[in-house]
């Protein structure tokens, strides 16, 4: 098509819009006829269900409550110390070892479009190591790195680390 006629035929739509747009404000009256009134319906509408009201009756109490919960602790205690079995559950000792721990301090982490796990930057006794999770560095193996902190894991000890801030 030539450009002339694109042009008109885009004039004529600018034209028929706002004259559409002009019509419907300006165009149309909002008077309301005077003789026309609204008829109300004169039924009795009654719906299908009952209201009921939900009633009580307060009781004024004349006694103090709290001289009242000091007897019941008192009759509970009596109670407790007749009719109690006590079963001793034994406890399992965890024996304690001194596990000296490397100097570990963790400087973050990268996560790679398209590696599931993380590369966690951490110094362990003043060597800089890059590892991801799951992976043993000198008997330390890294759990899980998180934003601020990393969870690792020490002779079966397991420590949380948090992150250095600079």
């Amino acid at each position: 098509m030539n450009k002339k006629y694109v042009n008109s035929v885009l004039i004529a739509f600018l034209i028929v819009i706002w004259g559409a747009v002009i019509y419907k404000y300006f165009g149309k009256s909002n008077t309301v006829e005077v003789g026309v009134e609204n008829k109300v319906s004169s039924t009795n509408y009654q719906p299908k269900y009952n209201i009921t009201k939900d009633t009580f009756l307060l009781e004024i109490i004349n006694k103090t409550p709290f001289k009242a919960s000091k007897n019941l602790k008192k009759k509970a205690t009596v109670v407790k110390k007749a009719k109690t079995i006590v079963k001793k559950i034994p406890k399992k000792h965890v024996k304690k070892t001194n596990v000296t721990w490397p100097d570990i301090s963790y400087h973050g982490f990268v996560k790679g479009d398209k590696k599931s796990t993380r590369l966690v930057l951490l110094k362990i006794n003043k060597k800089l190591y890059r590892k991801r999770e799951k992976e043993t560095v000198d008997g330390l193996t890294l759990i899980k790195a998180y934003n601020d902190s990393l969870w690792v894991s020490f002779n079966n000890i397991k420590k949380t680390i948090t992150k250095i801030h600079d």
